[in-house]
């Protein structure tokens, strides 16, 4: 394969962090803070009283990028206590089933993602009860113009993939609002602050990288096309990992999970082969997995470490579902940054994605 040679920074020296002069480390250093105060600004604060009386049969939570995370961590969190189905819809198509008796959440930090304004009027024009997540723009505008709630975000982030402590508990505060049975949302909040504040330490950025797991991973991944394997329950870390590489590093990177790999992937990635030994493959697994995907997950490990070129197996640390998988999300913003600034490329852009939408503006 022709792969390009490309330099590795010293991450232990000061000068490779030239390439982040918009402070992206500290926003991701400071997330346990962000987190403790999204959660003490809409867990028990949101005000759904204009929604009162409305029956609700489904959860739709539409949105993309950094701001659909949000929508698959809260409904990792709350799936098993919700008492109707819930589903996070990417796109610009909405399912059939929105309509009267759905409760329709849009999400989209800036509030002016083209998908999600047509996820909106769709929503609104199906008679869903609709309400917007956002920090301004057209969603706000919809929203005020339909007397319809809209759960107002900090504008100061520099980009929306930073601010999951607020979008987080935004969405979070929507559904407790709407559903006493999840009360127990708040306490994982609070766990979850816990752990990223120790994570932080952790992989602090002057910690040297023979202390600094997230220095090392950076280091290991920059040799190979990463692939990170979740389950029903770290399926979000694993997608926050895959698009933190690909947008903070630039670097490709695919996200599945297990069991639905081992009915298909797990071929390719036992057959020797000049991809196959490019991989690296970073399992993500949590305590509480199912214990026929846990032992899905050791065997996987243990069929593909001869042929891939490394393997690596990751848990959170928490007391609560909620913190681990928080923890298992900090450490893909740390690898990434990380990785991002070995290879001397600023974090915080994403060309490509101004440039397309750029020209999509010129379609409409």
């Amino acid at each position: 394969m022709n792969w390009i040679d490309e330099e590795f920074e010293d991450l232990d020296d000061p000068i490779s962090y030239a390439v982040d002069p918009s402070g992206v480390y500290d926003w991701i250093e400071k997330a346990g803070d962000k987190l403790e105060d999204g959660t003490k600004k809409y867990i028990g604060r949101v005000d759904v009283g204009a929604y009162q009386g409305v029956e609700i049969r489904e959860v739709l939570i539409s949105g993309m990028g950094g701001s659909a995370i949000a929508g698959d961590l809260a409904y990792s969190v709350v799936m098993h206590r919700l008492p109707v189905p819930c589903r996070v819809v990417r796109g610009y198509i909405q399912p059939g089933s929105l309509g009267k008796g759905t409760l329709h959440i849009v999400v989209s930090y800036s509030g002016n993602t083209e998908e999600a304004v047509w996820a909106y009027t769709q929503g609104h024009n199906r008679g869903a009860a609709v309400l917007a997540v956002c920090s301004g723009g057209a969603l706000r505008d919809l929203a005020e113009r339909h007397e319809r709630l809209c759960v107002g975000l900090p504008d100061d982030y520099p980009a929306p993939r930073l601010a999951l402590g607020h979008l987080l508990p935004a969405v979070l505060g929507v559904l407790v609002a709407f559903f006493p049975e999840l009360g127990f949302v708040g306490e994982s909040l609070e766990d979850a602050v816990t752990y990223l504040r120790r994570g932080a330490k952790r992989y602090a950025r002057d910690l040297p990288y023979d202390k600094n797991a997230a220095k090392q991973l950076a280091y290991e991944i920059h040799g190979v096309f990463p692939v990170i394997v979740g389950s029903s329950l770290t399926w979000p870390a694993a997608l926050r990992f895959q698009t933190q590489l690909n947008e903070n590093a630039k670097w490709p990177a695919f996200a599945t999970t297990i069991p639905e790999m081992n009915h298909n992937e797990i071929v390719a990635y036992t057959q020797p082969g000049p991809a196959t030994g490019r991989i690296g493959l970073i399992v993500l697994a949590d305590k509480e997995d199912h214990p026929r995907v846990q032992f899905r997950q050791d065997f996987t490990l243990d069929m593909v470490e001869k042929r891939v070129k490394w393997t690596t197996q990751l848990r959170g640390e928490g007391k609560t579902h909620l913190g681990r998988a928080m923890s298992l999300m900090q450490t893909a913003d740390f690898v990434s940054y990380f990785l991002a600034c070995a290879r001397g490329l600023n974090p915080l852009t994403i060309d490509a994605i101004g440039t397309l939408k750029e020209r999509m503006g010129k379609l409409q």
